[in-house]
This record gives structure tokens, sequence and C-alpha cells, in this order.
């Protein structure tokens, strides 16, 4: 088959784009023509996407859209009604923690493009509720994750080691890390932080983490996707603590590599981390208890590592395998 998947399409930034890339990977790989239209350009040019849309989307048999809040609700704005009247086969999958609030903001927008489609994919059952909430129908199928078993390694014991891998951004809320690791530190001075990655508040948490007087807080920058394991080697405990998530990649990936994962109980993350059986969960914003639990790891290795073996093995259900049968289905093909 040809599918074009259709979204803001960034190269090598992970998130949705990460997601399309490893997608249009292993639809290669089995033999199907798959291609990337990206809706990421210009204001002026995006006036033109339709048309560039429809010219791209005559050769192919399935549009798979790639959409989330705000902005990134574009690629459906644009690709349903090019799909529509091309008479193709129509999938969207509908990404991002923020989707209970635009949905309630925007009912009439949403349920115009997401009720002219022959497929919705949400990621979770956090978006499903969502979905159910404003009676639009839809099938869960998660994330996928690429495997290599050489990135999991063993850790017999889990030190004060800590990394974050999410952008720089208000959303993701490092700065509540970098909070709840002063007071690690005051336990553990050898404690370490590593923080992958750029943003718009790259310069303020790096202030930040001078002016709370934090040591060994290593700032990298932004890491290429194909180097995020080798960071994620040097760390024995993930962390999370976004306002807003659905399905992040990263988590997934952390649980991969043998870390064990701390987040922030929001959106879509429980669905993926069980509270005290695949990893650690904390209120929202509250760095007293995101640092109550990067204590409680080092403190209790036996259990610790228990939920660490867990999490890789719970992580198999989103390998491409596993995934690739329900997507099939979606797209009209057999599997």
């Amino acid at each position: 088959m040809k599918i074009l998947l259709i979204c803001n399409y960034k190269p090598g930034v992970g998130g949705i784009s990460g997601q399309v890339e490893s997608l249009l990977r292993n639809l290669r790989e089995e033999n199907h023509t798959a291609d990337i239209f990206s809706t990421k350009t210009s204001f002026f040019r995006r006036l033109m996407l339709p048309l560039r849309l429809r010219s791209k989307a005559r050769n192919y048999d399935i549009l798979h859209i790639h959409c989330c809040s705000g902005w990134g609700f574009l690629p459906a704005v644009v690709g349903v009604p090019v799909g529509r009247w091309l008479k193709k086969r129509i999938v969207v999958t509908y990404h991002g923690g923020g989707g209970e609030r635009f949905f309630d903001e925007h009912p009439q927008l949403v349920h115009h493009f997401l009720t002219r489609t022959d497929t919705n994919i949400v990621l979770s059952g956090f978006l499903a509720r969502i979905f159910e909430k404003h009676h639009l129908s839809y099938t869960i199928i998660p994330n996928i994750l690429e495997f290599d078993a050489a990135q999991y390694r063993v850790r017999e014991k889990l030190l004060p080691h800590y990394i974050c891998t999410r952008a720089h951004e208000p959303l993701y809320n490092i700065s509540c890390i970098l909070r709840a690791f002063q007071k690690v530190q005051e336990k553990y001075p050898e404690a370490r932080l590593t923080l992958v990655g750029d943003g718009s508040e790259h310069e303020f948490l790096m202030q930040l983490s001078e002016s709370l007087g934090v040591r060994n807080v290593t700032f990298t920058g932004r890491v290429d996707n194909g180097e995020i394991y080798q960071q994620l080697d040097n760390a024995d405990v993930f962390l999370s603590s976004p306002r807003v998530d659905n399905m992040p990649v990263s988590i997934l990936e952390a649980m991969n590599a043998g870390l064990l994962v701390i987040s922030s109980r929001v959106g879509g993350v429980p669905y993926m981390v069980e509270d005290g059986e695949t990893g650690l969960l904390f209120e929202n914003d509250s760095d007293a208890g995101l640092s109550e639990r990067m204590l409680w790891v080092v403190a209790n290795q036996k259990q610790a590592i228990r939920m660490i073996e867990n999490a890789h093995k719970a992580v198999e259900a989103y390998r491409w395998m596993n995934i690739k049968e329900k997507l099939y289905i979606s797209y009209g093909i057999p599997a």
C-alpha cells in the first residue's frame, strides 16, 4: 500500500515527529510505500498547503494524519478535507496531553474534522476517555518504541544519578526537578543530575540551578535522538515532571534502557506507569513529592530494581510487532 504520513514534521526531534519517523521506517521495512508530508512551514506558506497536499496525496492510498492541540491540529484541518476530496482512506492519530482542554474549548472544530475520518487512533485510555466524552469514535493503538536488546543495562545498584530528557519548555516543568534535586543533594551531596535538551526556558533553568546552589548538574543542550540511549546509560533514575502529558516516548525509552522512572501523575502517564509496580508517580508540581521518591529509590534498592524489571517487561507491548496488526486494521489492509 501507499501511505502518506501528514504532520507538523521536524526531523530528529522526537515527540510526534519521532513517532512518524519510526512508523515510516517500519512501513518501508514491510515493503509499503510511505512518505512524510510536513505541514510545518511559515504562516503565508500554510495558505498553499491544501493545494500542495492535494497534488502530493493523489499518488497514495491512505492519508495517516498525526495531530494534537492548538496549531498542532493543523494537519487534520488540511488533511481531512483533501483526503475526502480525493476519496482516500483517512486515518487520524491524535497525540498530546492537552487534548481535554482543546476539545472542551473547540468542540465544533474537533467534531467537524474527527467525524469525517475512516478511523481515529488514540494512544491510551486517557485520550479514549476524552473522545468518549465528545462522542467520537476511536481505537487505541499506543506509541511505537524502537527496540534493541543492547540498549538495556541491568543495574545491580541504583546510585543517586538522575536524568531528564524532556524539552526545556514550561509544559515540562523542569524547574520542579531542580527544586527536588536540591532537597536530594542535602542528603546525598554526591548526587548527579543530567538535563538533556533545550527550549525557551533553557537559560532560566541554568540560572535557577545556580541560584539554588545545586552541584553536579549537567546541561547537555539538544541531543540527537540517536544519542538518547547513550545519555540514559549514564544514569540510574529517570525523572519527568510535566504539567500535562499523554504518552511520552521518553518514559518508554527509559524503561527500555533499565532506568527507574519517576513521573508526575498527569494525563496518560498513569496508563503507562503503574505506581509502585513499574515506576513511581507523584502529584503534579510537587517538588516535595518528587524528592521523596528520588530518595526512596536509593534507600529501597530491592523494590526499585523489581520495578525496573517489571517495566522492562511491560514495554514489550509497544513493539512494532505487537502494534502493527491493529494499525493495519485501521488502514483497511491485511496484517
